[in-house]
């Protein structure tokens, strides 16, 4: 069944009149990355569009792209073939990031930084996930 905002979930979710359809899940994995590229732009100051550009680019972009597939897998609990599919990237393209994120936080600056941002990243979550109506009950949207 869809709801009114576009959710798709239960038997009505997959192929439906010769069209793909979102799961919930789905839905769920690319506002979540959404999201994480958002709060990667503002943080960075790189624009989403070159986050999400397909041509490899310079390091502050590549950096701001890493934190937010990085945010997204660890923080938003998104699949990397997920994040790979909102980034336009291969799933191992989206481990690497991941594993060069963690790698990074050896260094204490890189990783007070990221903390922060993780920090941001759950209360922009709780505060989304606080919002969401619970089975039978209206909500804010």
């Amino acid at each position: 069944m869809q709801s009114l905002d576009g959710d798709v979930s239960g038997a009505a979710a997959g192929r439906h009149a010769g069209m793909f359809l979102p799961n919930a899940e789905t839905l769920a994995g690319r506002r979540a990355c959404r999201l994480a590229r958002e709060i990667a732009s503002a943080f960075f100051a790189v624009p989403v569009p070159a986050i999400v550009s397909p041509s490899r680019a310079i390091a502050p972009v590549c950096e701001a792209r890493h934190v937010a597939m990085y945010l997204a897998h660890v923080v938003f609990q998104v699949s990397l073939s997920s994040i790979a599919g909102a980034f336009g990237r291969d799933r191992t393209s989206v481990a690497h990031a991941v594993r060069r994120i963690e790698d990074r936080r050896d260094d204490k600056g890189f990783d007070a930084m990221l903390t922060r941002l993780e920090a941001l990243s759950h209360a922009v979550r709780t505060a989304l996930e606080q919002d969401e109506p619970r089975d039978g009950e209206a909500g804010v949207r």
